[in-house]
C-alpha cells in the first residue's frame, strides 16, 4: 500500500481488510499530515489494529511512515507509536525517529517510523548508534545469505 495521506490510508485499509489475513507480506508507505482534532488521525494503535493484528502470524511487513503532526503538544500520536506492540517486536525491527523541528512551525512536529532494512532512502549515519550500526550490518549480512 502506498498512501499519500490519512484518507487514502483509511480507504485502502477498508478495501483490503478482507485480504489482510491472506497476505504473506505487507509493505506500507505513508506520508501524512495529521492533527489530534482530526477524526481520521493515524496512531500506533490504528496501525496495530487495522494492519498488523489482521496479518497472519507468519506474515512479514515493512513500514515507511512519515508524519507531520499539528496541535499535539503532548505528542500523543508519537507516544502511541512508541507504546504500540508492533514496535517492540524483535522482527522486523521498527525504528522511530523524531525529526528536528527547527524548520516547522511551533505547533508541529515530524517523525518517521520504519522497519530495517530501510530501502527507500539513504539515512544519515548520525541517526544510528554504534550498536545499531553493528545490528544493521549483521542483518544485511544475514539477508545476503
Amino acid at each position: 500500500m502506498n498512501c499519500v495521506d490519512r484518507r487514502s490510508f483509511h480507504r485502502a485499509v477498508a478495501l483490503l481488510s478482507s485480504v489482510f489475513v491472506q497476505l504473506t507480506h505487507l509493505s506500507l508507505k505513508l506520508s501524512a499530515c495529521t492533527s489530534m482534532s482530526d477524526h481520521l488521525f493515524i496512531s500506533g494503535d490504528t496501525i496495530q489494529q487495522l494492519c498488523i493484528d489482521r496479518l497472519k502470524t507468519s506474515a512479514i511487513y515493512t513500514l515507511n511512515l512519515s508524519f507531520q503532526v499539528e496541535n499535539d503538544m503532548e505528542k500523543i500520536i508519537l507516544n502511541s507509536f512508541l507504546k504500540a506492540p508492533f514496535t517492540r517486536r524483535e522482527r522486523p525491527k521498527v525504528l522511530i525517529y523524531e525529526c528536528d523541528s527547527w524548520a516547522t512551525r511551533n505547533k508541529c512536529y515530524d517523525f518517521v517510523v520504519y522497519t530495517l532494512p530501510y530501502k527507500n532512502t539513504s539515512l544519515p549515519m548520525h541517526l544510528f548508534s554504534r550498536d545499531l550500526e553493528k545490528y544493521v550490518e549483521h542483518m544485511l549480512f544475514v539477508l545476503r545469505l
